[in-house]
């Protein structure tokens, strides 16, 4: 005997679909924190080079920058300019920060921290 469709299975896969947004937006908004503390470890080394009155990228953080930038959404990835200087580096990283934080700001939940 074949089973009548109901509300009730209606709501249970309602329940299903909404689970599994809420898990793959929680997945996307993991995956971009991890790239912005990758970001944020570079840029620390950067700034202490800078402070330092260093000039030239040294082979370490070019290391570290193109692990970074891997790792990053390509909209991200294009932001990062061809940087030869400490400075140059830092002012990409900033320009791939604001990217990444754009989105993070968006998936906040501004009817619950206003609330």
């Amino acid at each position: 005997m074949r089973r009548q469709k109901n509300r009730f299975d209606d709501a249970w896969n309602d329940a299903i679909a909404a689970e599994a947004a809420l898990l793959e937006e929680r997945q996307v908004e993991r995956s971009y924190r991890r790239v912005l503390a990758l970001t944020d470890d570079v840029l620390g080394k950067l700034e202490q080079r800078n402070l330092r009155g260093e000039r030239v990228l040294d082979d370490e953080v070019r290391r570290d920058l193109a692990g970074a930038l891997s790792e990053l959404p390509p909209d991200a990835r294009s932001r990062f300019p061809r940087a030869g200087s400490v400075q140059e580096a830092l002012d990409g990283i900033f320009l791939v920060q604001e990217t990444i934080l754009l989105v993070l700001q968006r998936m906040l939940h501004w009817d619950r921290l206003v609330a």
